[in-house]
């Protein structure tokens, strides 16, 4: 019976080979994502009003302890790059950090949920100073899977169409995640109607993040343990120093194509970040909906989920890159809404509610399209990069990775608590008085009040700067040429001049490249042909 599931779903997403050969290392490798996409995607969406409605800081105090995160793992994680790439182990050079990091993570994501006693103290600078603490550990132990785990599916899907079957599995493996812990948080807050988010609810995310915690170790353990690498024990490396690390990240950005994939990552995630990190408060502020937080997020996944089948068709149709162009549409109409969802007013028909989730509907849709064409450009790159240098760098490339995900995230988080507060946005407690802010009055009268006050300024972080944003990522998509036959030309000229180099038999039925074809690879990687490792 689970054979024949196994055929199945491999004959649904094209893959070949055998279920133990093909099917089931794909599984093991993206069961990490359960835990991934599940505790991401609830930290995006709560945490930020967990920090402010329950532990009473303001919007910009909230992200400044979000700040501190991103300043931390953008110190961390090219120290993390490099010693994956470097690590001899007989486990290989990334599936031990996975191995040794999932207890961490787990213990770190409750301590994200809790300040043990800290918050009854009602001091601002140590509830401050405690979640600091708590991130800096929690995105330590993160960056430690997520770095290595990225940096292994070069290697273990070496086809491009292939990698995208691979992606294509992490998708699925982020809806599994994704759904029971919706169903969790909303056992905990209430699935139909959220409760109020106050001080009252501390016992209760307590004991969500702590059994979450728990439950997510478990995937990053399959992952650990049934993926296959191969050793790295005989590796040989170079001696490392100040000036060989920032050799390493400097040339990276020589790399046409890398250059290209960072600027389609980086802006999109400036969108994404402003439409996330603003979510909760335009639906208390604008939309007054705060009873149907946990439903429109449930919702929202359910939408995510459907956008796997036409992304996965669409880019074995049209490549990985024009198929985001279908999607589009869909993204422009969702982020439009925020500017005419309101406050619901009279009876009848709750027509701003519907716009809301149709809101909800439409932007995991939409947005799924340019998501999906950069993760499944991501590992390309790293075959440019060995054009260029000679070297697997799988780790370097991850770290930068991991480094725009979540250094841009928190510096979004801080820029839209400071541009809240500047509009006028506060929060209330349960009397309905507004909170201390972290700015004067006065930087509210010089900014907010002149630009529209607080709604003017919801909606421009969940309406307008998206969109700016999320348009500049697709500009830059266009940019983005490299086909699946220059690919192929990729992986033969490397395999054949490995060959070359170290006195074996040259691989069967690969003809050298054509100067046409040196040419059209010297553009994608935007160097001379003679001055890369694969020319000279």
């Amino acid at each position: 019976m689970l054979l024949t599931i196994g055929e199945r779903i491999k004959k649904a997403i094209g893959v070949e080979g055998s279920t133990s050969q093909a099917l089931l290392p794909m599984l093991a490798y993206n069961s990490f994502h359960i835990s991934s996409a599940g505790a991401s995607y609830l930290t995006s969406l709560y945490y930020s009003a967990f920090l402010t409605y329950v532990e009473g800081l303001s919007l910009a105090q909230a992200g400044t302890v979000l700040l501190f995160k991103s300043l931390w793992d953008a110190a961390i994680d090219p120290f993390i790059g490099l010693l994956t790439d470097r690590t001899r182990s007989r486990m290989g050079k990334h599936r031990i950090y996975i191995f040794f990091a999932a207890i961490p993570f787990g213990i770190t994501y409750f301590m994200l949920w809790t300040s043990f006693g800290a918050s009854g103290s009602g001091r601002s600078n140590t509830i401050i100073l405690y979640y600091i603490f708590a991130n800096v550990l929690f995105t330590t132990a993160n960056s430690f899977i997520y770095v290595p785990h990225n940096a292994m599916l070069p290697e273990l899907a070496p086809g491009y169409f292939q990698r995208t079957q691979y992606i294509s599995m992490g998708y699925l493996m982020n809806s599994t995640g994704m759904f029971p812990s919706f169903l969790v948080a909303g056992a905990f807050l209430g699935m139909i109607k959220t409760q109020e988010f106050n001080a009252e609810l501390r016992p209760v995310f307590l004991k969500m993040g702590l059994l979450l915690g728990v439950v997510y170790i478990l995937p990053i353990l399959a992952t650990a343990i049934f993926t296959k690498e191969k050793s790295s024990k005989d590796m040989v490396v170079q001696p490392v120093d100040g000036k060989y690390v920032i050799g390493e990240y400097k040339q990276v950005f020589k790399n046409k194509a890398f250059v290209q994939y960072f600027a389609i990552s980086f802006l999109l995630m400036f969108g994404t970040a402003f439409f996330a990190n603003s979510k909760t408060y335009f639906i208390y502020e604008i939309a007054d909906a705060k009873q149907y937080l946990n439903l429109l997020v449930f919702w929202a996944g359910i939408a995510e989920m459907t956008a796997f089948v036409p992304n996965y068709a669409l880019t074995k149709k049209f490549g990985k890159a024009k198929m985001a162009w279908f999607t589009l549409p869909f993204l422009f109409v969702s982020l439009a809404l925020s500017f005419v969802i309101g406050r619901q007013t009279g009876t009848g028909i709750p027509w701003m509610v519907v716009a809301l989730f149709a809101q909800e509907m439409l932007y995991p849709f939409g947005i799924s399209g340019i998501s999906f064409a950069i993760q499944n450009i991501s590992p390309d790159v790293t075959d440019v990069d060995e054009m260029v240098t000679g070297r697997r760098r799988e780790g370097v490339i991850a770290a930068i990775n991991n480094f725009i995900k979540i250094s841009t995230g928190g510096l979004l988080q801080f820029l839209v608590g400071i541009i809240l507060e500047w509009f006028g946005v506060s929060v209330k407690d349960a009397q309905g008085n507004a909170k201390p802010t972290m700015f004067s009055a006065r930087a509210t009268s010089l900014f907010g009040s002149k630009l529209g006050g607080p709604s003017a300024g919801l909606r421009l972080v969940h309406g307008a700067l998206p969109m700016m944003f999320t348009l500049l990522s697709m500009l830059a998509l266009r940019k983005y040429t490299m086909t699946r036959d220059e690919h192929k030309r990729i992986r033969e000229a490397i395999a054949l001049k490995h060959a070359q180099q170290n006195g074996e038999a040259l691989p069967e039925n690969i003809p050298e490249l054509t100067e046409a074809e040196q040419q059209r690879l010297s553009e994608i990687a935007g160097l001379p042909w003679e001055s890369m490792w694969i020319g000279s």
